[in-house]
């Protein structure tokens, strides 16, 4: 779908392609009135939209979803600044102490009725891609804003999402100080770094063989 269809068919003003991202799906950012809305597709929307509309309902931060369709879905925008952003040194701190606050309270939610792809023991709700990008901060309070990117939303093991910030903070994001920072992190949520699932998790997510 062209960007002029696209801007026809939600009534916006504007349409602006969201380059970035390891999904592969095609991400359009679209002006309408004073607002911004998403749409994303590509295989494995309609997963994404199942658990999306699941998180909205128990009032968790996250984009709402406006609409969906055939492997696509339309969201609003979530508030804040992504953590990989280049925030100011002296506001780091804070910013991993808030993703580790998002972290620990997403873990504490019930009900999910979704599987994590990962294999695992444990029954904390999963963001499943839970790195630097997929978290937002508000840049005033430098408190905790929501999460994105919910494919692999689901009911596993805890130790999961932190081994996947952990490999995001030792590598991908080092403005947070590299593997101090990913062991740092890992305290605040309140778990062990030396704990043998972080690399195996990490190890999983790399080869893809998770997949259900």
């Amino acid at each position: 779908m062209d960007l002029n269809t696209l801007q026809d068919r939600f009534g916006a003003t504007s349409a602006e392609p969201v380059v970035g991202g390891c999904s592969g799906a095609t991400v359009v950012r679209l002006a309408r009135g004073p607002n911004h809305l998403y749409y994303k597709a590509g295989p494995g929307a309609g997963l994404e939209a199942d658990r999306l509309a699941w998180l909205n309902g128990t009032g968790f931060p996250c984009p709402q979803l406006v609409d969906r369709g055939n492997n696509w879905l339309l969201t609003t925008e979530l508030a804040g600044r992504d953590a990989s952003e280049d925030w100011p040194a002296a506001d780091r701190p804070a910013v991993l102490a808030a993703m580790a606050d998002g972290l620990r309270a997403l873990d504490q939610l019930s009900g999910c009725p979704f599987p994590s792809p990962f294999h695992g023991a444990g029954d904390a709700v999963t963001h499943g891609d839970y790195c630097a990008p997929n978290v937002f901060i508000d840049p005033g309070t430098l408190r905790f804003c929501g999460i994105l990117d919910l494919g692999r939303l689901g009911t596993g093991d805890r130790y999961l999402d932190l081994a996947l910030m952990y490999k995001s903070l030792r590598g991908m994001n080092p403005q947070y100080g590299g593997l101090p920072a990913a062991r740092r992190f890992v305290e605040l949520y309140g778990g062990d770094p030396d704990d043998s699932r972080i690399e195996h998790y990490i190890t999983l997510d790399d080869s893809g063989d998770y997949m259900p």
